[in-house]
């Protein structure tokens, strides 16, 4: 937390960024109710329904399934042809419960929601998935429905979100990537001792990413 800090004081002593969330990502789709200009440029990905994604699923895949569940699901190149995209992207499902996820590299998806950072010297695409984690309530507040519910994107695109320099999203990134990584490895240990490392990351997950305690400026 002092590296951050230090970070802060060195880089923007007078206060961290904020901005609206569509003036720093690309999305996948023009949405109804978003101002045309707060969506310049789209980019475009092949959606699969979930029956059509069943048989491509093989063990030991280089292309990642993007479900809008979170699983670990892959297939191969040969298999997915022409409707392979690679990117660093952050996704949301369409329809149903929120499940937020971050993916690089190789991926078919189904029918997600699909972010990107418009420029990555401003705003790192791991960054905004690790803010997007610690606003999940806020977001899935969003989803409205009498039967499946679908998210109000103008709502989503029009969050502010707090922009602080590079080197201190990285380190923000790289402290949660840590915390993150041994919460795997301690699965097979005791469920107590589990508990405890996903209270210690979600305090320190929010420290991170509220600016207000760490810098004089800010939104209010």
């Amino acid at each position: 937390m002092n590296t951050i800090k230090q970070l802060i004081e060195k880089y923007c002593p007078d206060g961290v960024e904020y901005k609206p969330l569509w003036s720093l990502t690309i999305w996948d789709k023009r949405f109804n109710g978003v101002e045309k200009s707060h969506q310049e440029k789209i980019i475009k990905y092949f959606y699969y329904l979930a029956k059509d994604l069943q048989p491509l699923i093989v063990e030991n895949g280089d292309v990642k399934i993007l479900t809008t569940n979170v699983t670990n699901l892959f297939t191969t190149k040969e298999l997915a042809g022409d409707n392979i995209a690679n990117g660093e992207v952050v996704s949301i499902p369409w329809g149903g419960n929120l499940n937020i996820q971050y993916y690089k590299g190789d991926f078919i998806t189904s029918d997600n929601r699909i972010a990107t950072s418009i420029n990555t010297n401003v705003l790192d695409n791991k960054f905004l998935y690790y803010w997007m984690i610690n606003n999940k309530e806020l977001i899935e507040s969003f989803y409205r429905g009498a039967g499946i519910k679908h998210p109000d994107m103008n709502k989503v695109l029009n969050l502010i979100i707090p922009v602080p320099p590079l080197p201190v999203q990285r380190e923000i990134v790289r402290i949660l990537d840590n915390f993150t990584s041994l919460e795997a490895e301690l699965e097979a240990e005791l469920e107590a001792e589990l508990e405890a490392r996903r209270k210690q990351y979600e305090y320190y997950r929010d420290q991170l990413l509220s600016f207000k305690h760490l810098s004089g400026g800010g939104q209010e």
